[in-house]
């Protein structure tokens, strides 16, 4: 629908018949075991508010800056985003929350050090999101890590492809990643280390659905169930 006037796509959106699967935006970079556990909690909730077995989510690959006006459009039923995120009018329950390390090539010279500190990373690029990828968690994160002491310069590749994360990280001196440590652990190629410090920066994964809406009850119910942090506009 698009080039379709906003007020429009949404009068379409009330006006269409109930999907019989929830239309869901994946930000990149999210694990395959997060996109089972989201399956998993709402694949017996239908659109229509209902509870039943063998229903399907449709999983697609959405920016998380594209997710807001998707949600308010009804394009989407829910998304999948790092928090912090700037968007207005939407609920949040909270999937993983863990803390982030840092993670090499192991050819990498600091890849033999146990431990590391923050003089060691002085002169390493951290590979980071792509403008609009990560709204908020790619902005926060960079100034977290200035506070503990590590003014790091940020090299841009695109994290929908952990091919390419993986090849940046082989192929280019002094660069350096962040990540939980269970997303690399059976990568052979690569080391994980914790960062120097007792407070690191979290990564913290969430579905999103629009405020005011049954979907955002849905979710809260599923949360409570989960034991999922939900937190309200």
């Amino acid at each position: 629908m698009q080039g379709i006037p906003s007020q429009l796509r949404s009068a379409i959106a009330a006006a269409a018949p109930a999907p019989q699967a929830w239309p869901v935006g994946v930000c990149g970079g999210v694990p395959a075991e997060v996109l089972i556990e989201v399956q998993n909690a709402l694949s017996g909730s239908r659109p229509d508010g209902s509870r039943e077995t063998g229903g399907k989510l449709r999983m697609r690959s959405v920016d998380a800056a594209d997710q807001g006006e998707l949600l308010r459009h009804g394009e989407i039923a829910f998304g999948i985003v790092r928090l912090p995120i700037p968007m207005p009018h939407v609920v949040r329950a909270v999937v993983r929350d863990e803390p982030l390390g840092l993670v090499m090539a192991r050819e990498h010279r600091l890849a033999a050090h146990p431990e590391l500190t923050w003089r060691d990373l002085a002169r390493q690029r951290l590979l980071w999101y792509e403008e609009g990828c990560a709204p908020g968690f790619a902005e926060t994160v960079p100034a977290h890590l200035a506070q503990l002491g590590w003014n790091s310069v940020l090299h841009p590749v695109n994290q929908d492809q952990h091919a390419l994360f993986l090849h940046a990280l082989q192929t280019t001196a002094d660069l350096v990643a962040l990540r939980p440590h269970h997303a690399v652990e059976r990568e052979p190629h690569l080391v994980w280390r914790p960062l120097p410090t007792s407070s690191p920066p979290r990564e913290r994964l969430a579905v999103i659905a629009a405020s005011d809406c049954r979907t955002a009850r849905l979710l809260q119910k599923v949360a409570a169930e989960r034991g999922w942090a939900f937190v309200a506009d």
